[in-house]
């Protein structure tokens, strides 16, 4: 299994101009083959920031992910808006074990 974990730090006010498209892009993915979850979360003190967090069953899906028409459609909207930064890892996951 894959993770990725970040965030993505928007100007005051940028992410309600892409709200619309940031929830398409969390729906197309969700129903992805091989997408087990994704998903964007505004930090409570900090409604700027976007927390990332994403669980894949492999790099193949995640590759189709990367080259889908929705990815394309979100990072063009992205272009539009202005970022402060952003920190996105991907962590490989051996031998998990669900906590609950």
């Amino acid at each position: 299994m894959l993770l990725i974990q970040g965030w993505l730090k928007l100007a005051t006010g940028e992410f309600d101009k892409i709200l619309e498209q940031a929830a398409a892009m969390v729906a197309a993915t969700n129903a992805e083959d091989g997408c087990i979850h994704y998903a964007f979360a505004r930090d409570i003190n900090d409604p700027d920031l976007i927390h990332i967090s994403e669980r894949w069953a492999s790099e193949a899906a995640l590759g189709a992910h990367s080259a889908s028409a929705h990815m394309t459609a979100f990072q063009q909207a992205m272009g539009t808006v202005k970022t402060e930064g952003a920190d996105l890892w991907l962590y490989s996951a051996e031998g998990l074990k669900k906590l609950m």
